[in-house]
C-alpha cells in the first residue's frame, strides 16, 4: 500500500492530468494511489491543498531554472544546447509518469500537461502574480545569457536583448502548445529553430 507523500503527489497528477478539477474526486485520487479516502486526507485535509501540492511540485518546482539548468556561465550557443538537454529530460520524466496507457482520445502526454496548465490558471489560489513570477523567471535566465554573449562580442552588438530572449522564450512555448496537438513537441525541431535564432544573431 503507498504510503508516501511523494507517491501520493505522482499519483494525484496523474488523475489531475487527465480529469478535469471538479471530476477528480478525492475517492478516484485514493483508488490511483492505492489508499483509503482518509489515507489521502491524512496527507492533504482538502482538494484544493493536494491540488496545490501537485502544481507546486509538477509545474514550479519542475520548471525553475536551478532545476533544469546546470551551467549558466557559458556561452549562448553552450547554454542553448544545455536548453535543449533540460527540456528532453523534464519531457521524458513527465511523460512517463503520463503516459498509463489510458489514452482513449489518442492525446498527447504533452497535450494532458497543457490540459493541466489551464486548470492551474482557474483553480491554483493567487496565481495570477506567480504566473507573472514563473513566467519571468525564465526570460530573465535567457536575457542574461544573451547579454553575457553581447558583451563577450559572441552575437552582434546591435542585438536587442529582450526580443531577442523573447525570440527563444516564445520560439520554445508556441511549438510545445502547436505540436501538443499532434504527437507533443519535437524536440530536433525546437533544437533546429534555436540554432537558426542564434545564427542569425551571431556576430
Amino acid at each position: 500500500m503507498i504510503t508516501n507523500r511523494d507517491e501520493v503527489l505522482e499519483n494525484a497528477f496523474k488523475v489531475f492530468v487527465k480529469m478535469n478539477y471538479e471530476k477528480a474526486s478525492f475517492t478516484e485520487i485514493a483508488k490511483a494511489c492505492g489508499l483509503a479516502r482518509t489515507g489521502i486526507v491524512h496527507y492533504f485535509p482538502h482538494k484544493q491543498d493536494l491540488f496545490v501540492a501537485v502544481v507546486d511540485k509538477f509545474i514550479f518546482q519542475t520548471h525553475h531554472p536551478k532545476n533544469k539548468f546546470n551551467k549558466t556561465e557559458c556561452t549562448l550557443a553552450e547554454f542553448i544546447e544545455q536548453y535543449i538537454q533540460g527540456i528532453i529530460v523534464t519531457m521524458k520524466r513527465l511523460c512517463e509518469l503520463m503516459d498509463d496507457g489510458n489514452n482513449p482520445y489518442g492525446c498527447s502526454p504533452n497535450f494532458y500537461y497543457y490540459h493541466f496548465f489551464a486548470q492551474v490558471r482557474m483553480y491554483y489560489p493567487n496565481i495570477k502574480e506567480k504566473t507573472v513570477h514563473f513566467f519571468a523567471q525564465d526570460y530573465e535566465l535567457w536575457m542574461n545569457i544573451i547579454q553575457k554573449a553581447k558583451d563577450n562580442g559572441e552575437i552582434r552588438p546591435d542585438t536587442d536583448v529582450k526580443r531577442a530572449a523573447t525570440m527563444f522564450r516564445q520560439m520554445y512555448f508556441g511549438l510545445s502548445y502547436e505540436q501538443s496537438y499532434l504527437n507533443g513537441l519535437d524536440v530536433e525541431e525546437l533544437a533546429s529553430n534555436f540554432r537558426y535564432i542564434y545564427s542569425l544573431l551571431k556576430a
